[in-house]
């Protein structure tokens, strides 16, 4: 899996609209109240832990709306839907 969505406060509808047209292999985690940059990326599999993460430079918080990067050795692309402060 070469890609993730994760997703913060939106309408079903909205998946559609940002993430669209879905398929059956669209992988959609939902953001915790609590997390950084960090937490998003371990969770993707990208780092092993928080502190590697936090070592690499993403102790940040979570962009507000919508943000598409790819990280990582192997460029794997990250959607960030984040409709809350």
């Amino acid at each position: 899996m070469n890609e993730i969505n994760f997703i913060n406060n939106i309408k079903d509808n909205d998946k559609d609209l940002f993430f669209g047209p879905l398929k059956d292999e669209d992988v959609f985690i939902d953001i915790k109240p609590n997390w950084t940059m960090a937490n998003l990326l371990v969770s993707a599999g990208i780092f092993s832990s928080l502190s590697q993460a936090r070592k690499n430079g993403f102790s940040n918080e979570i962009p507000f709306g919508f943000t598409d990067k790819r990280v990582g050795k192997l460029k794997k692309r990250i959607c960030i839907l984040n409709w809350s402060k």
